[in-house]
């Protein structure tokens, strides 16, 4: 497979992963803020975000209706092979997670103020950049 298409795959994923999947730590942290809560309204809220959290797991869909906005840190050794697609390829992999996962389309175009309906545009998704020695790429 081409380095574009890999790239492309594991961004999706990655962005599946991202939306609906809570570290072991904070989902933790979550259900210990649930036990000590005192107050009821405070114990209902917990409660339905851990109900959330679970179903999210469960069915793999996003945990919140807001999905955010996207940003890739890439760390890519200056040697490594077919630099100039992964901006395409993490492009992309943005548009068909907003249709596959689903994502809610939050990129808005600064003049039309119209919705792109993809989670694309100027800049968008973000992509921090780190080129570093070598040639590997790492992708999160």
């Amino acid at each position: 497979m081409e380095t574009k298409n890999v790239i492309e795959n594991v961004a999706v994923e990655l962005l599946r992963q991202a939306v609906t999947k809570l570290p072991p730590d904070v989902k933790e942290a979550l259900q210990q803020a649930y036990r000590e809560e005192e107050s009821d309204v405070g114990k209902t809220q917990l409660e339905a975000i851990l109900n959330n959290v679970e179903l999210a797991e469960k069915t793999s869909t996003p945990m919140c209706q807001d999905t955010g906005v996207i940003i890739f840190y890439v760390k890519a050794g200056a040697q490594a092979r077919n630099l100039d697609e992964i901006k395409d390829a993490l492009i992309n992999a943005t548009r068909r997670a907003t249709k596959q996962v689903p994502l809610r389309p939050n990129s808005v175009g600064i003049f039309t103020k119209k919705n792109t309906g993809d989670n694309t545009g100027r800049y968008i998704p973000y992509i921090n950049w780190e080129i570093t020695s070598g040639d590997t790429i790492e992708l999160t």
